[in-house]
């Protein structure tokens, strides 16, 4: 009982805390989709349960639910990562991967109608608890072809879902790259934990599936694995999830902000030394949390123009060349105050936070910044 109610325990208390996040804050996308993910997962593992408690009497409805849930939950992830990676205006036809959730829904629940009881009392016997397809009759056999269908289309489904979720993650890394100097609190570490967990829970998803749940039926240690994998994974989820503060959405909100009232394309070359006076006269790339709209804001031109001076002029996005300049500025002080903290250091070149200092040092400079400032100490 313990291992057959803790994945649905799992879905059903983030389920809540969404909900209530939602009520409390008001209406969120990337919530809303993962709170719709939640609570299909939810029915997904009241199925699990009721058929591994052997609730026979019930498990036409609940098989039912569980066959259109275990197709729709996937999906619904997918469309999560959309709602954080992607722009409202490009959602367009990424529902289509809900309708085989609908469709098994209406065939499995009509097949179930009509079954006799006699049919379905020998398909839950034959084909749930035994994963056979000898010994069916009537309707019985129609709904195990069914299942099987419902079964591979699972499988189908995870891979537009996996390679389509990993393509849209890269795209919101690079979006947030080209528009913010510090990305640490927007993309590197929430995002990426995402993902994983995205990778490893489909991955697993599928195996067991293709295994059948009879398989498990059959020990209790057996069951105690993919529950507990199960109920791990969606921990994770929904903790990073309801702990994720930022997405295109607040991407879409600076861009709104910024003053774009230019429409003519300016000289690149022009617009690029506009840039780099800006920078080394004034230097803006000391501001903790730079946007690339705050340059916009302060040149009078367009988002758009700032990034082609920069990505396609300068050969790399906002956030590189920005944190290029506070590495030089940052060894620069290292030079001249060889003995001064290396926090205070990571401040003064505008870094929020001393990880973020430490590990572009290293990329910039091919040595960390207590190394460096050791050589310098010793020459």
């Amino acid at each position: 009982m313990i291992f057959t109610i803790m994945p649905m325990f799992v879905c059903l208390f983030w389920s809540f805390m969404l909900a209530f996040e939602l009520h409390r804050d008001g209406k969120n996308r990337t919530r809303l989709h993962l709170l719709a993910f939640m609570l299909t997962a939810t029915v997904l593992y009241m199925g699990h349960c009721v058929f591994f408690n052997h609730k026979t009497s019930i498990i036409p409805l609940t098989n039912t639910l569980y066959c259109a849930s275990n197709l729709a939950v996937y999906p619904l992830y997918y469309l999560y990562i959309c709602s954080l990676t992607t722009r409202r205006n490009h959602h367009r036809f990424r529902y289509i991967m809900i309708i085989p959730a609908i469709l098994a829904f209406f065939g499995v629940g009509l097949l179930y109608i009509l079954m006799s009881p006699e049919e379905t009392a020998q398909f839950i016997d034959i084909y749930l608890y035994q994963g056979k397809h000898e010994g069916l009759t009537g309707l019985a056999i129609q709904q195990g072809v069914l299942h099987d269908i419902c079964k591979g289309m699972f499988g189908l489904l995870l891979i537009p879902v996996l390679l389509l979720g990993r393509n849209h993650l890269k795209q919101y890394e690079k979006q947030v790259a080209e528009a913010y100097a510090d990305v640490e609190d927007k993309s590197l570490g929430i995002i990426h934990a995402m993902l994983i967990a995205f990778v490893v829970t489909s991955v697993f998803s599928f195996v067991f599936n293709i295994i059948g749940r009879h398989h498990f039926n059959e020990s209790i240690w057996l069951l105690a694995i993919p529950s507990t994998l199960f109920s791990v994974l969606l921990f994770v989820i929904g903790y990073v999830g309801i702990h994720q503060n930022f997405s295109v959405e607040d991407i879409e909100k600076d861009e709104e902000e910024a003053d774009e009232t230019v429409s003519e394309l300016p000289a690149i070359k022009e617009l690029r030394g506009r840039i780099e006076q800006l920078m080394e006269q004034e230097l803006l790339y000391r501001q903790p949390n730079l946007k690339i709209t705050d340059v916009v804001s302060r040149l009078g031109t367009n988002r758009n123009y700032i990034y082609i001076a920069i990505n396609r002029e300068m050969g790399m996005s906002f956030n590189e060349y920005i944190n290029r300049m506070r590495i030089d500025y940052a060894t620069m002080l290292i030079s001249q105050h060889p003995t001064k903290l290396l926090t205070e250091i990571s401040e003064e070149s505008g870094f929020t936070s001393t990880t973020s200092f430490y590990r572009n040092f290293k990329l910039y400079k091919g040595v960390g910044p207590r190394e460096y400032q050791k050589m310098q100490n010793h020459q």
